[in-house]
């Protein structure tokens, strides 16, 4: 009979799961929110609001009630018009690019506000088009401003794919129960996949401080 100790390659595996589908969803949530926070400074009093409306319903959801309505809602769509469903792995990403993309917008809407007005102002008044005033200054400040919150945030939608599980994405906490199924030691299971995770997340945090002490030299 295998111990859990057999199964450590397995789990292994898992988080690559987990980092793909967290890393993907980041880099969604991140354009997404840096999209909104220009559009949301840039627009009028009803495109702003409309914004706002946004962040506050995608921020009250727990993740895991969007995930599923993301999941289930989608196979019913798709089914309607009959094409191909999302994968549980596409449905995750969806469901957390789009909820984490607002606290994303919050946080370039926070740098954005950061950005000295003087450096803006300047940019208009030699003729700078708008576009290539956020491309050359306001996006890398705000980039700048923003690394910290975002850092922090890649930590959590790392963390968040455990929920994933739920639709059949088959991440580490997945695999943690198949583990646990098939050893009957569930403490043990459960226990490398939480060291697994502290691994990662000490990994993800040794980058992120060196990446901001990078930035101030």
């Amino acid at each position: 009979m295998f111990t859990t100790t057999d199964y450590l390659p397995y789990l292994a595996q898992g988080i690559i799961a987990s980092v793909a589908l967290g890393g993907s969803s980041f880099v969604a949530a991140a354009a997404l929110g840096l999209v909104l926070a220009l559009i949301r400074d840039h627009s009028s009093g009803f495109v702003k609001l409309l914004i706002a409306i946004y962040i506050s319903v995608f921020r009250a959801l727990p993740e895991l009630l969007t995930i599923l309505l993301t999941y289930y809602g989608s196979i019913a769509f798709t089914r309607s018009v009959g094409i191909p469903d999302l994968s549980p792995f596409a449905a995750a990403l969806l469901a957390f690019g789009v909820q984490i993309g607002s606290y994303a917008c919050q946080i370039f809407s926070d740098a954005y506000r950061a950005v000295p007005r003087g450096l803006l102002e300047a940019a208009h008044a030699v003729g700078m088009p708008g576009y290539l005033i956020n491309v050359r200054i306001a996006i890398p400040l705000m980039l700048r401003l923003a690394a910290p919150s975002l850092g922090s945030l890649l930590l959590v939608v790392i963390k968040l794919t455990a929920i994933a599980s739920a639709i059949g994405v088959t991440e580490l906490t997945r695999r943690a129960q198949i583990v646990s199924g098939a050893t009957h030691d569930p403490l043990a299971a459960f226990g490398y996949a939480a060291a697994i995770y502290l691994a990662v997340s000490a990994i993800l945090t040794i980058f992120q401080r060196r990446l901001e002490t990078a930035k101030q030299l």
